[in-house]
């Protein structure tokens, strides 16, 4: 019976320490948020500290703080949709400048590894060119040669075949797209220095505080 007494006592004194502990919990909860303070820039340009804060000063921003005036949290501005605008351009060109100083410190060493790299670029768009310029010569014979035999034809009175009028006319087209790939060989070369010479500026690159470089067709 004395055991069930002081069981039935230990009880009490355990349920009410955690009535205690709970009530200390609330008016602690409550202390602090009742020691919370808005502080913000009213209408008229002066700082306000104070319980509350009037819904139309949300959008300029304000900070939470403690009865220290500790800064609990702080609420940014609202943006315009020109700030917004611009705040989503700038983080896509740090997102865009990373990316590339990642991409290029993963494929180059130093700049040694970036000028044979080019080097290999231009010399394979140079044998390109070699082929495509000895395919040129070689059309433009045999179109010399078929309109040789037309004028031949055309002297001695003889009727010129349409298929030979079309394979004059098939070699000039061919003759065409090669001299127009010859060109975009010419224009793919100076692209690449352009490509190279802005791989070496952004190998140099440590950070992204300036943003990426400018591409401008190096000097070599």
């Amino acid at each position: 019976m004395q055991k069930l007494k002081k069981r039935q006592s230990g009880n009490g004194i355990k349920r009410s320490a955690i009535a205690l502990l709970t009530l200390s919990l609330l008016i602690t909860a409550t202390s602090s948020h009742a020691a919370r303070f808005f502080r913000y820039v009213d209408e008229n340009g002066k700082l306000v500290l104070s319980h509350t804060i009037p819904n139309d000063r949300v959008k300029y921003g304000y900070e939470v703080v403690d009865e220290s005036a500790r800064v609990l949290q702080k609420i940014e501005p609202q943006l315009t949709e020109t700030q917004y605008r611009e705040k989503l351009r700038v983080e896509a060109a740090l997102k865009e400048c990373r990316q590339a100083i990642d991409r290029v410190q993963n494929l180059f060493q130093s700049q040694t590894d970036i000028d044979y790299a080019e080097e290999q670029a231009l010399t394979s768009i140079d044998n390109q060119i070699t082929n495509t310029k000895a395919n040129l010569v070689h059309l433009r014979n045999q179109r010399e040669e078929l309109e040789t035999q037309a004028a031949q034809l055309d002297l001695s009175g003889k009727a010129i075949s349409n298929a030979l009028l079309d394979n004059i006319e098939s070699a000039r087209t061919q003759e065409q797209n090669f001299e127009e790939q010859v060109e975009m060989r010419y224009a793919e070369k100076l692209t690449v220095r352009e490509d190279y010479n802005f791989e070496r500026k952004v190998f140099e690159l440590a950070d992204c505080e300036r943003g990426l470089p400018d591409r401008e067709i190096a000097g070599r």
